[in-house]
This record gives C-alpha cells, sequence and structure tokens, in this order.
C-alpha cells in the first residue's frame, strides 16, 4: 500500500524517473510527481507503481548560497537517485 511522500517508479515508463507521491485523491488514486513527466493522476492497481525502499536510494546534495539581508544563508535539496546493482 502507497502512501503520501513514498517514492515511486513506474516500470511501464522508466523515462518518467522517480517520483514521489503527492496525494491520495478519491477512489484510492494516487497523484505522483514524476522528475521526467511532471504530476500524473494513476490508477495503483493498473499502473504497478513500485515503491523504492530507502536501501535502494542514495541522495544527492545539492547546496546553495544566498544573500539574505546581508548575510550568507546556506540550502540544500537533498535528490533522491536509485542505486545501480555492481557489475
Amino acid at each position: 500500500m502507497l502512501a503520501k511522500g513514498d517514492l515511486v517508479t513506474h516500470p511501464a515508463m522508466p523515462a518518467w524517473g522517480i517520483g514521489k507521491v503527492m496525494k491520495i485523491v478519491q477512489d484510492g488514486n494516487l497523484l505522483v510527481k514524476f522528475e521526467g513527466a511532471g504530476r500524473k493522476l494513476l490508477q495503483p492497481h493498473s499502473a504497478n507503481l513500485l515503491k523504492l525502499a530507502d536501501d535502494e536510494l542514495l541522495y544527492l546534495l545539492v547546496w546553495k548560497t544566498k544573500i539574505r539581508r546581508g548575510r550568507p544563508v546556506r540550502t540544500f535539496r537533498a535528490i533522491p537517485v536509485v542505486k545501480r546493482p555492481s557489475i
């Protein structure tokens, strides 16, 4: 069962990349935001979405420095990336 905040992939559409479940809407449909395709409203039983486990992911941290009120403020964004198996 998928919940809000889960990271998923769509096996039939790998070009969409990793998606995040944004919310569960009427009749159990899921609103999922994919990296490469934007927001999609999907039926979970027909889309066969695969939930990504934490041990399958790495996180790429992107740091930014902005100047606010004359002072530097560092922020970061964590981007999930699927691990590839070792060859």
